[in-house]
């Protein structure tokens, strides 16, 4: 263990069982499955150290070793106690690995005697700095991270590519170095290599490596790979680092006419070493030199012909002549294959793909440089690629593509102009259109240039911009037949989001311009804008045509249709104003949208709904009772117990009582008597029970299902019922609790309603044939007075006058 009296200047991570274990809220600060050799509070924040405090296991529970145990100690890394947000600059020569980090951080490395595979360890003060050196084993590749207020240093069998780099650009005569990340305040410090005694200028930084393909060699100095920070070599004094809080520079002191790299200049933003030079002269002059290549081509040896066919496909793109790229390409590695590995010859194959408008994955590799300018050509070649399908996945395949694109878009301005002319627009719009908030500043920061024009349009709509619409109303009427129909398109989008004009107007425009939006490559979207316009105006069946058609034009894969499928047949299955005259060309448009998504339960209950109700208003039961059964497949509860009772009267109606009693729930004894425990069925179910029994003629059975039942729809049931079978009594006794129940809530009503009117009525005459007196005489009664004023006063007089005879009990 290390002694408490140095402040635990070096905390050391083992995977062990003398490794002090903490709870999860003090591991969060480590990598997963890492723990801390010693008690780490006094390196931590308060905040840090109560959040490790909770839950510490006590020392005495951990395993007593015993004497004559030998443990070699061994650790999975280190944790270096360096502060908060402390920078550093980490590079490896040979095997020793070198970590310089700002301020003075006093580290003890005596615990760290024979421990593996850190036995090499030492540190050392020097002015304001800290200089860590660690001994690296054999075939492992060190890993740096900044964890909680420190470093960890660990090793790996393999080395793996950081996905952190520093974006390498130049400003003016300097080279400048950006950290991917602004977390934490950048240092320059002059060090001297403890192998070498070479001067290096370090610049320091929590963010940031510079991998091989950023090595830079120029007039005195050297730019190295490093783990983190950057690191120059540099023999001539007159070369400096600097920084301005965001980014380094390397230039020279004081005005020179010396170019700072022996080979010139980079690009303008992003520089690549791909050796493709794509800046150029005016259209006429790279015109001749396409000529030029083309004669030195012909003329050339064969041991030069490669290279000169390699700077005639070089000539091309600059003319942005794809065609002629790719034929030279083409001839030249089928002469010498062996020259694909080029880096020349990937960027040109990579312009070609372009141009030409290929897809072709094989050239997205990563290795193809880190800069922005090679950043920029797998994102052009990424948006070649067809991206199908709808969701958060294609979303974040757009947007990373957008973020390549943006990250080169500045050096597309130091291209030839007919170059610059080609990829410009498109390379703009898809930063307009998919790319972040950061994404569009690039494109906001360039030149307003005619072929930036579109896209910054097209920037202000995605950004609802108070300008956005005028923009684009003025782009409607550019004479260009690739401007006009982008600025319509996108001026249509913006007046369906902002409710502007009526969404079915919206679709029936966008369906007329359809053939401009094919010219321009944006029918795909112009046909899924025409389907939003109609489902926002609930127009469902040009909604559905248009889905139809645009999978059958781009296949299912293509077409992202089926989140608005379900749209759509939900709008068909809940519409309530079908007119019959519509219904029967929705019925085959429905029918042929079941087979779109046979395997999808939702849809497939909306459409069946949907046609079920079309089916109803044409007056085709037989279909209808066809698709009801359809729906009973897949249906639960209380939706599938509707659809059944649905089904049923149409069975009834068409006097189908086998079809009736197949489509009736099997029938639970317990149900008919209600006997102790059994529970009654649905009030609805036990009708069309009753209903079945008597279509059958079997009036008791009928009368049995609503045994019991106090509903007033049961009692009117069973009322009429009794009627059939001339039992006036029993019809009385169901009818007087429904009378009652209606009167109730209109004591104080001037007249009867129609319902309690021809209730009284019936109640009267069932009365009247079983001479219940009572009952006649409570009816005069309650509701004498009432009825003197109706259209049935004289047939109600009829019915309860005492000097009228009485209607015959069989009458």
């Amino acid at each position: 263990m290390l002694a408490r009296g140095c402040l635990f200047a070096l905390a050391m991570l083992l995977l062990s069982q003398n490794a002090v274990a903490l709870p999860p809220a003090a591991s969060a600060l480590l990598p997963s499955g890492w723990s801390f050799l010693n008690d780490p509070s006094p390196l931590l924040s308060s905040q840090e150290r109560g959040r490790a405090s909770v839950g510490h296991k006590d020392d005495s529970a951990r395993p007593v070793m015993q004497a004559n145990e030998s443990v070699v100690p061994s650790a999975t890394g280190l944790w270096l106690p360096l502060g908060e947000m402390t920078p550093v600059a980490a590079f490896q020569n040979g095997r020793r690995l070198l970590i310089v980090a700002a301020g003075r951080h006093v580290i003890d490395t005596a615990g760290l005697t024979n421990v593996a595979p850190f036995e090499g360890v030492s540190a050392r003060i020097m002015a304001d700095v800290t200089a860590v050196s660690i001994l690296c084993p054999e075939g492992s590749s060190p890993l740096i991270r900044p964890v909680g207020h420190g470093w960890t240093v660990s090793f790996g069998r393999q080395s793996t590519p950081s996905p952190d780099v520093m974006l390498l650009g130049q400003d003016d005569g300097a080279l400048t170095f950006t950290p991917p990340r602004e977390d934490g305040a950048l240092f320059v410090v002059t060090f001297r290599d403890p192998d070498s005694g070479r001067r290096l200028l370090l610049g320091l930084s929590r963010s940031g490596s510079v991998s091989g393909d950023l090595i830079r060699r120029g007039a005195g100095f050297e730019v190295r790979p490093s783990l983190m920070g950057l690191v120059i070599a540099a023999d001539a004094d007159a070369i400096e680092l600097r920084q301005n809080g965001k980014q380094f520079f390397l230039d020279r002191v004081g005005p020179s006419g010396t170019p700072l790299l022996a080979g010139g200049k980079v690009a303008a933003y992003g520089a690549s070493d791909a050796g493709v030079a794509l800046a150029g002269s005016p259209p006429e002059g790279l015109r001749e030199s396409v000529r030029r290549a083309q004669i030195a081509a012909a003329m050339a040896s064969a041991g030069q012909r490669f290279d000169a066919r390699i700077r005639l496909a070089q000539a091309a793109a600059r003319l942005a002549n794809g065609a002629l790229v790719s034929q030279v390409l083409q001839v030249a590695l089928e002469d010498q294959p062996e020259g694909s590995t080029r880096k020349d010859v990937r960027r040109l194959r990579q312009i070609s793909a372009v141009l030409n408008g290929r897809a072709d994955p094989s050239l997205l590799s990563e290795e193809e440089g880190v800069t922005p300018e090679d950043q920029f050509w797998r994102g052009m070649v990424r948006a070649q690629l067809p991206i199908t399908g709808e969701g958060p996945d294609v979303d974040v395949q757009r947007t990373r593509t957008a973020r390549l694109i943006a990250a080169g878009l500045p050096s597309v301005s130091g291209y030839s102009q007919p170059l610059r002319h080609r990829l410009l627009p498109v390379a703009a719009e898809w930063v307009a259109r998919y790319g972040t908030a950061k994404d569009r500043g690039v494109l906001l920061s360039l030149p307003s240039v005619p072929e930036t024009v579109l896209a910054r349009a097209l920037a202000a709509a995605e950004t609802h911009a108070l300008d956005a619409r005028g923009q684009l109303e003025t782009l409607t009427h550019d004479p260009s037949p690739m401007v006009w129909p982008v600025a319509s398109e996108a001026a249509l989008r913006f007046d369906l989001e902002k409710d502007a004009s009526p969404a079915k107007a919206i679709g029936e425009r966008v369906d007329g311009l359809m053939p401009a939006f094919r010219m321009v490559g944006r029918e795909r979207e112009a046909r899924l804008l025409s389907i939003d316009a109609f489902i926002k105006g609930k127009e469902w069946r040009a909604a559905q045509r248009g889905v139809q058609d645009g999978q059958a034009v781009y296949g299912k894969a293509g077409f992202p249709g089926h989140d608005r499928l379900l749209v759509i047949a939900r709008g068909f299955a809940e519409q309530k104003d079908i007119q019959a005259k519509n219904a029967l060309a929705e019925v085959e448009l429905l029918k042929a949208a079941m087979t779109i998504e046979p395997n999808d339960p939702t849809l497939q209950e909306y459409l069946l709904k949907a046609l079920e109700r079309r089916y109803a208003v044409l007056g085709l039961p037989d279909a209808q009772r066809t698709v009801l059964r359809g729906l009973l497949q897949n249906q639960q509860g209380p939706e599938h117990q509707d659809t059944m009772m649905k089904l049923v009267r149409l069975d009834l109606d068409a006097h189908d009582l086998g079809a009736a009693l197949h489509d009736l729930p099997s029938e639970n004894p317990a149900d008919v008597s209600v006997l102790p425990g059994g529970q009654p069925e649905a009030l609805e179910v036990s009708m069309l029970r009753a209903e079945v029994a008597r279509e059958q003629h079997d009036l008791p059975k009928a009368e049995r299902y609503l045994t019991g039942r106090t509903e007033t729809q049961a009692l009117k049931m069973r009322a009429q019922l009794m009627e059939q079978a001339k039992d006036w009594v029993g019809a009385v006794s169901a009818l007087k609790p429904v009378i009652d129940a209606a009167w109730t809530g209109r004591k104080e009503a001037s007249a009867l309603s129609p319902d309690l009117e021809a209730l009284v009525l019936e109640l009267a005459g069932d009365a009247s044939r079983a001479h219940d007196d009572t009952t006649l005489a409570t009816l005069k009664g309650r509701y004498g007075s009432l009825m003197e004023r109706s259209a049935s006063a004289g047939v109600f007089k009829l019915l309860v006058g005492e000097s009228l005879a009485k209607l015959p009990a069989g009458g």
